[in-house]
């Protein structure tokens, strides 16, 4: 528009100094200042000003245009003509170029009839017409050729525009990410058929008429951060956030969002994308699962070659021993010493066995051979069996050995599994237990679970290896208070079968004052 001032200027200033030099100097005058105003806009608009405020800019070019027309015309009357047709010319022009609204069109008519008319009213001398029709028919080819120029280059503006329409619109149709619109207040504004199929509503309208943004996210205080971060810094980039879709199931998106602002730097929307990720997301936790799995398996597998190699050769080498010299040396030895070598294989046979037996269980449950077969029995007869396979190492120690849990208290659990985790803890209870002293037995009942505890009077255990009891990746074992060793195996195996059984163990224990070791059975358990 600017551009076309200028040309329009010049032409005119050199038409009317060719047709009226009696005025050119008033002419001229008018025409200059309007041509380099014309300048000047065309200079701004390469600027960050100039295209911030391009209707202000508009604007000034049409008050310069009608005001320096209307000048000329109030100094010349006789120019009227004339000038009516260039400023006629450059308004419609205008409106060409720039696709006016209807509210622009009342105030540019309300400009050019306001101080058009003025400066005709401001005097009464003759209307002057072009002195020849050569001058005239150049007059009238030149605008016509500027207006076809105008009409020739908006209608290919026209065609770039909606072309770059239907490209936009094409694009926000069929793009992958789902894209958003909404105002300040999270009114959804408009949405692309990708951002309610991937939330999975049936309809953009469906979605719209219905939904807030911030009902979408399943933490509402990620809305509040996102809109306080959307708002404070203009843009979000690749925010991982928990969306919630249609089905209210959970999809994982990452967010990229700007504002819209007006010229007053206030916002007036925000507009966005989100890209489902939630299968690589999920699949990035299975991978993490598997790596867990590797890891725990590896640790698994440590273990049991440290104690194949080491805790389980240990006692057959002193069978070897004592059956060697009971084969060797039968016919000199006593009664009483052959009775002891004896008694001193069937210990370590016994031993033996039962690390054996927990080695099997444990190789079985980490290969998930394992069966779990839940059914509800008596637990007291289960405790006095296992009080009384360990009478033999108690009675050796003078250890009480007290059964608390009542007649008729009944659990629902695996009944191997229950009595391997009540036989290693009282196993290891007699371990720690000091000469003389007393372990006990008990349980107790509450609405989701059922609770029992081995609780004796021993060493107990400090804080720092308490943290050590139940991990397969930390070999922890300690010399019971006859010289009893131990794998820490039992206590491992006792955390497995607990787990299964949707409970859990803990200690409560005292350096010196003796241990308590309770766990958890669910009684949502059903029977197998």
């Amino acid at each position: 528009m600017a551009s076309l001032l200028i040309i329009a200027g010049v032409f005119a200033l050199m038409f009317e100094i060719q047709y009226f030099a009696d005025f050119s100097i008033k002419i001229y005058l008018g025409r200059l200042i309007a041509t380099v105003i014309g300048f000047g806009v065309l200079f701004i608009t390469n600027f960050s000003f100039g295209r911030k405020h391009p209707i202000f800019l508009v604007h000034l070019l049409l008050i310069t245009i009608i005001s320096s027309f209307g000048s000329i015309i109030l100094q010349v009357p006789e120019s009227v003509f004339i000038n009516s047709q260039l400023l006629s010319l450059i308004i419609f022009t205008s409106a060409l170029f720039l696709s006016w609204d209807v509210k622009n069109q009342i105030i540019v008519a309300i400009y050019y009839n306001v101080l058009f008319s003025l400066s005709i009213l401001l005097n009464n001398d003759s209307i002057y017409f072009l002195p020849s029709f050569f001058a005239a028919f150049i007059f009238v080819i030149f605008i016509s050729l500027l207006s076809i120029i105008a009409a020739a280059l908006n209608y290919q503006l026209r065609a770039e525009i909606l072309k770059k329409s239907i490209e936009a619109k094409n694009y926000l149709e069929n793009a992958s990410e789902g894209i958003f619109k909404i105002s300040p207040n999270g009114e959804l504004l408009s949405v692309n058929p990708a951002f309610f199929k991937t939330l999975k509503f049936k309809s953009k309208g469906d979605m719209t008429d219905n939904m807030k943004f911030y009902e979408l996210f399943e933490n509402k205080k990620d809305y509040e951060n996102f809109i306080s971060e959307a708002t404070k810094n203009d843009l979000v980039q690749r925010k991982e956030l928990l969306f919630t879709n249609y089905f209210k199931e959970n999809i994982s998106v990452i967010l990229n969002s700007r504002t819209i602002t007006d010229k007053n730097n206030n916002v007036t929307a925000i507009e966005g994308s989100i890209l489902d990720i939630t299968d690589r997301v999920e699949a990035q936790r299975k991978i993490k699962e598997y790596n867990d799995e590797l890891e725990k398996l590896n640790k698994s597998k440590d273990k049991f070659f440290s104690i194949v190699a080491h805790d389980l050769l240990s006692p057959f080498t002193s069978l070897l021993g004592f059956s060697e010299i009971l084969h060797n040396e039968s016919d000199t030895l006593s009664k009483e010493e052959i009775k002891e070598f004896s008694g001193d294989i069937n210990t370590v046979a016994v031993k033996a066995h039962n690390l054996l037996e927990n080695l099997l269980s444990w190789s079985s449950i980490q290969s998930g051979r394992t069966q779990f077969h839940p059914q509800e029995f008596n637990v007291f007869p289960i405790v006095e069996d296992v009080l009384l396979l360990n009478k033999g190492n108690a009675n050796s120690k003078g250890i009480e050995l007290v059964n608390d849990i009542l007649d008729e208290f009944k659990v629902v659990a695996d009944f191997n599994m229950f009595n391997t985790i009540m036989r290693n803890l009282v196993a290891n209870a007699v371990k720690f237990t000091k000469f003389g002293g007393k372990i006990s037995v008990g349980a107790s009942d509450s609405d989701e679970f059922s609770e029992f505890y081995v609780q004796d009077n021993g060493v107990g255990i400090s804080d720092g290896d308490i943290q050590k009891l139940f991990k397969i990746d930390v070999h922890h074992s300690e010399i019971g208070t006859n010289n009893e060793k131990g794998t820490g195996l039992g206590l491992i195996l006792c955390a497995e079968f607990i787990e299964k059984h949707d409970g859990t163990i803990r200690v409560e224990s005292e350096l010196g004052k003796g241990s308590k070791f309770i766990f958890t059975i669910s009684k949502k358990l059903k029977i197998a």
